[in-house]
């Protein structure tokens, strides 16, 4: 009888893999170089992730975790409540800085791979679009429009940032981003 999965081990090699591509990206990724940089073996590796692509979902997974806990705490610090505005400002602030270009570029390869081969990839393009419409509603926005808000903002800040990643212009795309923000703010007080 196999000895059951240890999910400290598990999730250890997560922590440590997602470290690893955001160094060295995924584009050419086989689990054998990645097995030795995080000295274990490719067997291991499909012991715990049952194939390169279910460890490149849970790699996506350990980025979207820290994401999501840094959110957090930025909604739980400073005054309430927080607008959507103020969040897509502090947001792009973040995912725009140099420091983030690695994970920016790592979800969006991973986004690729999902495009071509979805069924190998599930969630990866489906999971952003329901964090979306969780964070309007966290963020006060009405329950009638939430979901197409929430479409919308997903949209242009996945637009913005695929530009950024694309030309480098970190005063046009944050100036668009700036435009949204501005906008956010007019619809809240319409509403209001």
């Amino acid at each position: 009888m196999a000895r059951p999965a240890d999910p400290g081990i598990r999730a250890r090699l997560r922590d440590q893999a997602v470290g690893y591509v955001l160094t060295h990206g995924i584009g050419d990724l086989a689990l054998r170089p990645l097995a030795r940089a995080l000295k274990t073996n490719a067997r291991m590796l499909i012991y715990h992730f049952g194939s390169r692509e279910g460890l490149m979902r849970e790699i996506l997974i350990g980025l979207r975790e820290r994401e999501s806990a840094r959110i957090e705490r930025w909604m739980k610090s400073g005054r309430k409540p927080r607008t959507m505005a103020e969040f897509l400002s502090w947001y792009w602030r973040r995912i725009s800085a140099p420091q983030s270009r690695a994970a920016v570029t790592l979800v969006f390869e991973l986004y690729a791979l999902a495009l071509r081969d979805p069924d190998a990839y599930p969630g990866v393009l489906e999971e952003p679009v329901a964090f979306w419409p969780k964070l309007v509603r966290a963020m006060g926005v009405q329950a009638e429009v939430d979901a197409v808000e929430a479409t919308l903002l997903l949209a242009v800040t996945r637009g913005l940032l695929l530009d950024l990643c694309a030309t480098s212009d970190r005063r046009r795309t944050g100036a668009g981003l700036d435009l949204l923000a501005r906008l956010l703010e007019g619809a809240g007080q319409a509403r209001a």
